[in-house]
């Protein structure tokens, strides 16, 4: 079964399971975007779409919000949730087949619990980086197992993550500014320790 399959299945109890432990931790993953209204901004493996009323808050209704996934099962349940917010559109979509020319420079991209996730991750940040406008942020809330623990397993079976990963890197290895944030939670509940990563494209 591939990933997006898998996630198709796991949309009916995603919300009711796993969402409720990362509900909190959403107002502060927007505010990190400093996004402005009238604004754009991009939520890739936005799955149910917790996310996106916070950031339609942020751009207001001339602003645009479109969340990317590639399951149809947790998109299925994002349109559900955010149908009254007319600025945000939602696309079945691999950010790396995502033009620039087709959805403008962004002044937010952002992935909360994708980029453990996702399997050609480095590729995906690329092009994460890629479509942020000079001046614009691009934010990473994830997992990362600094040291494993029985929840660990757990999390890495059910969502298919590997908690090793540590995207910093990949800014490291470009001298592109950012900080790592460790954020409170206990890894016997996450499986690891939550971070939100804030990196801002320099102007030009």
């Amino acid at each position: 079964m591939g990933l997006a399959e898998w996630y198709d299945r796991f949309a009916a109890v995603y919300d009711g399971s796993v969402e409720r432990v990362y509900a909190p931790y959403r107002a502060r993953i927007a505010e990190a975007m400093a996004l402005r209204p009238g604004g754009h901004v991009l939520d890739v493996a936005c799955g149910t779409g917790p996310n996106l009323r916070h950031l339609a808050a942020q751009v207001g209704p001339t602003g645009r919000v479109v969340g990317l996934d590639l399951s149809e099962g947790m998109l299925g349940r994002a349109r559900r949730a955010v149908a009254d917010l007319a600025q945000v559109e939602l696309r079945a979509q691999d950010i790396r087949a995502l033009s620039a020319d087709a959805l403008g420079p962004q002044d937010g991209v952002l992935s909360t619990l994708g980029v453990s996730v996702i399997p050609e991750w480095e590729a995906v940040l690329e092009r994460m980086w890629a479509l942020l406008r000079p001046g614009g942020h691009l934010v990473i809330f994830d997992i990362h197992a600094r040291s494993w623990v029985p929840q660990s397993t757990v999390v890495t079976f059910l969502a298919g993550a590997d908690l090793h990963r540590a995207p910093w890197t990949f800014f490291e290895a470009r001298s592109l500014p950012h900080t790592v944030t460790w954020l409170e939670g206990s890894p016997h509940v996450h499986g690891g320790s939550p971070f939100l990563l804030v990196a801002r494209r320099p102007e030009a």
